[in-house]
């Protein structure tokens, strides 16, 4: 019985051999190409901030107090004199709004949600 390989077939190129080839995918991995990853856009950053915080325990420390106010909120506004037909604040979206100015993957979701006390920001220039 005779071994063959794929490399000892003449025509065959020794790089066609997959055997010998790295399995690392550059395309998708970013490894092995020789060059630095890509820096992010501000907006696929704030992007992938947001997915890695799916899942993160840190990511529902909020929700009752967000949702006690946004009940006292609406308890207030729906009785209100001044407001005809008033339509309930979803607390989800308060979240979001807390969510997106700090971000729940950064140290600062635990300690200055809205960047409360952050004299950098431009919110309080």
């Amino acid at each position: 019985m005779v071994n063959r390989t794929a490399s000892a077939h003449k025509g065959i190129p020794t790089t066609e051999n997959p055997r010998e080839r790295p399995q690392v995918n550059t395309r998708t991995t970013g490894k092995g190409s020789g060059h630095p990853p890509k820096k992010l856009s501000p907006l696929d950053e704030w992007k992938a901030g947001r997915e890695k915080a799916i899942g993160n325990p840190d990511w529902y420390i909020y929700d009752n107090t967000i949702r006690k106010l946004v009940s006292e909120i609406n308890r207030h506004l729906s009785t209100s004199k001044n407001i005809e037909k008033y339509k309930p604040l979803d607390w989800k979206l308060i979240k979001a709004m807390i969510w997106t100015e700090t971000g729940a993957a950064v140290t600062a979701w635990k300690t200055r949600p809205i960047q409360i006390g952050n004299t950098g920001d431009e919110g309080i220039k």
